[in-house]
């Protein structure tokens, strides 16, 4: 039995739980409740990082295409995944009761969103405690901040010429006008919240503060003529964030907030 809104009939508190989204993935940690294992799970360790998988979670393939077969042999209580995205629900529900959440929609509100998933899961886990934990440390987090007033950009680079630049609709922006900041990005998005764009785009934001969030490419940073040509990094308003999920729910929230400090 599958459930879009995230609400599913189960006979007591599930004890194996399989996610297969890194969101949802730090959420249940968050909640104190790891799960047996996640899609993906050691590049989870190099990409989300915080809160921190336990040692032995076991990976069942790809996210948007988990291994079905060893799926089913864990004979998971609960497959926890992103409404949208992936596999069929129709793939999973023989193999366990599914719980489908949604974070990245046509609504563009993924904070408000991760917000209510956390509640979900800790009413499905009985984590109601933790859940409250959750959110006031998310709370504090997202403190107004106003140093500067000067607009932010935050990006990612794809590769050495081009870059994602994350505005409406992701979960970062949420969190900069959660703290009273401004986001320079105001062009289309998708529905993942980023615009990609190559380099030269940002000497159209000359006035910004660069929030480049690792990996980066450390020989263009240091070498490229056009990197080192654009306004904010001659002015020396440019900072390398380390590594912490785009696409992530509270846990990622609360991490970015505080990597960014007060810009």
């Amino acid at each position: 039995m599958a459930a879009a809104n995230g609400r599913v009939a189960l006979a007591g508190a599930p004890g194996r739980i399989v996610a297969l989204d890194w969101a949802l993935a730090e959420t249940l940690v968050a909640l104190g409740h790891a799960p047996l294992a996640v899609a993906e799970a050691p590049l989870y360790s190099q990409r989300v990082i915080e809160p921190a998988l336990p040692p032995g979670t076991l990976d069942v393939g790809l996210r948007n295409w988990p291994n079905l077969e060893a799926l089913q042999a864990l004979r998971p209580d609960l497959i926890v995944t992103l409404e949208g995205y992936g596999v069929p629900l129709a793939r999973l529900e023989p193999i366990a009761p599914v719980c489908a959440l949604p974070l990245y929609t046509a609504g563009r509100r993924p904070l408000h969103l991760a917000r209510a998933a956390t509640t979900e899961l800790a009413s499905l886990l009985g984590r109601e405690a933790q859940a409250v934990r959750l959110l006031s440390d998310l709370d504090r987090a997202l403190t107004p901040v106003g140093t500067d007033d000067r607009p932010v950009l935050i990006l990612k680079f794809a590769d050495e010429r081009i870059v994602d630049i994350y505005g409406q609709g992701s979960l970062f922006d949420d969190v900069l006008r959660a703290r009273g900041l401004r986001n320079s990005w105001t062009g289309v998005t998708n529905i993942w919240g980023f615009a990609s764009t190559g380099i030269e785009e940002l000497a159209r934001h000359p006035e910004a503060r660069l929030l480049i969030i690792d990996p980066a490419p450390t020989d263009l940073m240091q070498r490229g003529a056009i990197w080192r040509a654009l306004p904010q990094v001659r002015a020396g308003r440019t900072r390398v964030l380390p590594p912490v999920w785009v696409f992530g729910g509270l846990p990622s929230a609360i991490r970015f907030a505080g990597l960014m400090g007060t810009t």
